[in-house]
């Protein structure tokens, strides 16, 4: 297996694609802007903006280091928040543990 993971990610429209970390992609939300997604990631992975909010997989929810503070905040007020699923791409880092996780693309704001 590669040290880069894959990643299935279910889009806006029900399409599934897997993708595969290419180098210099440091974030989730790196990964999903470069495949034409529909992750805007208007702040460039600051988070300052939720446009790469994204839904996980409910059996990885645990596997992943919780929301940080200012992810919380920004999520909270999201339209489309789900407390339990609810992410921002770019604040999860890609490593290679991430082999096999499963996202679904939130709606826009």
């Amino acid at each position: 297996m590669s040290d880069l993971p894959q990643i299935t990610v279910i889009a806006r429209d029900g399409a599934t694609s897997v993708l595969q970390q290419s180098a210099g992609q440091e974030s989730l939300m790196q990964l999903l802007f470069d495949s034409d997604q529909g992750v805007e990631a208007a702040c460039g992975g600051c988070a300052s903006c939720a446009t790469c909010h994204v839904y996980i997989a409910e059996d990885w929810v645990p596997r992943l280091p919780p929301r940080e503070q200012v992810e919380d905040l920004l999520l909270t007020y999201s339209e489309h928040f789900d407390k339990s699923r609810s992410r921002l791409s770019c604040q999860i880092a890609m490593k290679p543990e991430l082999h096999g996780l499963i996202l679904e693309i939130a709606p826009e704001e």
